[in-house]
């Protein structure tokens, strides 16, 4: 299934628009879980989060951010960001807030959502542009046979929920681009990811400040 099968989502087999009650219904049915299955990664990260400090003790978890920040620093943790929501990887880049949930949120917030909206510019373009390279087009037509009749429906709005919940961010913008959503549309839907990242800073933080 390629993206022709999506142009036009509404239309039947003849090219009618007969029939396609089903097709909305199981849209509409699937949407509705998207919520709940977005919260979940961010709950059993934030959960394996507490857990441990709660067994290692606060000193200790400050001595291993201490390290990773020496190891990899703020450059790491932007590029670990950037990646992850430029390609299409079985990661998440919530996986930095354990990490930074004690670090400057005036620093750690520009950083991370610039880093993140920079990933979602990028992997619209890379569907956009470079959609038809073959080994592009192979990830990305497996993204178009799952999420694309989501975007064709819902357009932008989708790409907006995508940039709060723990959906696969990355994913979704390069389906929008392959898709050929407008540019001017879908760019500033990447800037939701700031206050993401505000948002899920701020519950880590409180969550490490509950446990010292």
């Amino acid at each position: 299934m390629g993206m022709e099968a999506l142009r036009k989502p509404d239309e039947g087999m003849d090219g009618s628009t007969e029939g396609n009650s089903s097709h909305d219904k199981d849209v509409r049915l699937n949407w509705k879980k998207f919520a709940l299955v977005g919260i979940i990664p961010i709950i059993l990260i934030f959960a394996g989060f507490f857990f441990v400090v709660k067994f290692i003790g606060r000193d200790n978890y400050d001595d291993v951010v201490m390290l990773i920040d020496q190891n990899f620093g703020l450059l790491g943790i932007f590029l670990y960001v950037y990646v992850v929501d430029t390609l299409i990887l079985p990661l998440s880049p919530d996986f930095v807030f354990p990490i930074v949930a004690g670090m400057n949120p005036f620093v750690i917030i520009p950083l991370i959502g610039s880093a993140s909206a920079l990933g979602g510019v990028t992997s619209y373009g890379i569907g956009l542009l470079i959609h038809k390279i073959p080994i592009i087009k192979r990830l990305t037509d497996k993204a178009i046979v799952r999420w694309g009749a989501y975007i064709m429906k819902y357009g932008t709005l989708f790409v907006l929920l995508s940039g709060i919940l723990p959906l696969p961010f990355s994913t979704i913008c390069s389906v929008a681009g392959a898709v050929k959503l407008p540019a001017r549309k879908v760019l500033p839907c990447c800037l939701i990811r700031y206050l993401r990242t505000a948002l899920y800073f701020t519950f880590f933080s409180l969550g490490l400040s509950a446990i010292a």
